[in-house]
């Protein structure tokens, strides 16, 4: 789940679990992530495009609660107008998202560029050539997915069997 999606119970309980950080440990970095999704408050947001593997609804992230509202929150930021998510389906087999998250962006003075995240680091990518290997890396995912107005269903739905 993009950190800019992320509900702030939801964010927290991923710090707790996968990031293994306690008490103090985790107010910074939440206040971080949470303050970075001010971009898509703001009068003309860029438009943002999300692709997310169906495991996201289904793996039990700070339990039903806590998921319930991670999902309705999802559900209503993908409405935005210039927010499109896109679930692949779960019976997709091996497809190239597997192989790590990443983001493309394209700044509105500048050529695009890619980021990788990892455990330790973020690592901005700049050769072109990279780039364009992380465009057609993009499409390949996109094509895996459903399209937004069955990803918005399918998201609706799926917060609804978190009881």
């Amino acid at each position: 789940m993009p950190g800019l999606l992320q509900t702030e119970a939801y964010a927290r309980a991923l710090y707790e679990g996968a990031a293994q950080l306690a008490g103090e440990e985790i107010e910074q970095p939440l206040a971080a992530r949470l303050a970075r999704q001010s971009v898509l408050n703001r009068p003309g947001p860029p438009q943002f495009v999300a692709v997310l593997d169906y495991t996201v609804l289904e793996r039990p992230v700070g339990g039903p609660k806590v998921m319930r509202e991670q999902l309705r929150h999802l559900a209503d930021v993908g409405r935005r107008p210039r927010v499109h998510l896109h679930v692949v389906p779960r019976g997709t087999g091996a497809y190239p998202g597997l192989n790590g998250a990443f983001v493309l962006a394209t700044p509105p003075d500048g050529d695009d560029v890619g980021y990788l995240d990892n455990q330790l680091q973020g690592t901005i990518v700049e050769r072109t050539v990279d780039v364009n290997s992380l465009r057609q890396i993009w499409e390949s995912v996109r094509a895996e997915a459903m399209p937004h107005g069955a990803t918005l269903a399918a998201i609706s739905e799926a917060a609804e069997q978190w009881t």
